[in-house]
């Protein structure tokens, strides 16, 4: 497989952003200056965000989808989601606990199956492999595009999904 083009995977991103947005609009109750408030950031960042010139962390991504009652999934080739148990850590903060689920399912994805080594699973990716090997043990977090071409090395990809019960309202509540 050749490294993945910058295309595919900005076209990823901005299936997730349009969707965020149209999710956003939807509800009604959302502001963009409201949205940036809960996110710790400018406005003009979310209408950056929204329009497509500026990229968003993970951490921003993943609260973003929480405000709106949706959680970032990995899918496999079929969409079907990939759901690995993991349990939330005591007084584990909530974007903590999500960044940890969505790089645990893609390790464990990774040692399981074809049992692809952090080399390939990089070179598919066109990221170091350094990179890759600091995401899966938590040492650092990958940025949007990464953990998209990642995904992507996996034949998988990010998607967005309702959050279910107990997770129904504020950014405050407990899950």
């Amino acid at each position: 497989m050749a490294p993945l083009t910058d295309a595919a995977v900005q076209e990823e991103v901005a299936v997730l952003t349009v969707q965020l947005t149209a999710a956003r609009v939807q509800r009604g109750d959302l502001p963009q200056h409201r949205l940036a408030s809960l996110l710790g950031v400018s406005t003009n960042s979310v209408i950056d965000w929204e329009s497509g010139r500026e990229s968003l962390t993970v951490r921003h991504l993943i609260v973003w989808a929480r405000a709106l009652m949706l959680r970032l999934v990995i899918v496999d080739t079929l969409g079907a989601r990939v759901h690995l148990p993991l349990v939330r850590d005591r007084g584990e903060d909530w974007d903590t606990y999500e960044l940890r689920r969505l790089i645990t399912t893609l390790r464990d994805i990774r040692k399981a199956g074809d049992r692809l080594t952090q080399i390939e699973v990089a070179r598919r990716a066109g990221v170091g492999q350094t990179s890759l090997r600091h995401w899966e043990t938590l040492t650092t977090a990958p940025r949007t595009f990464s953990l998209i071409r990642w995904a992507m090395a996996l034949d998988c990809g990010i998607r967005l999904a309702p959050l279910r019960p107990p997770y129904r309202t504020g950014l405050a509540m407990e899950g």
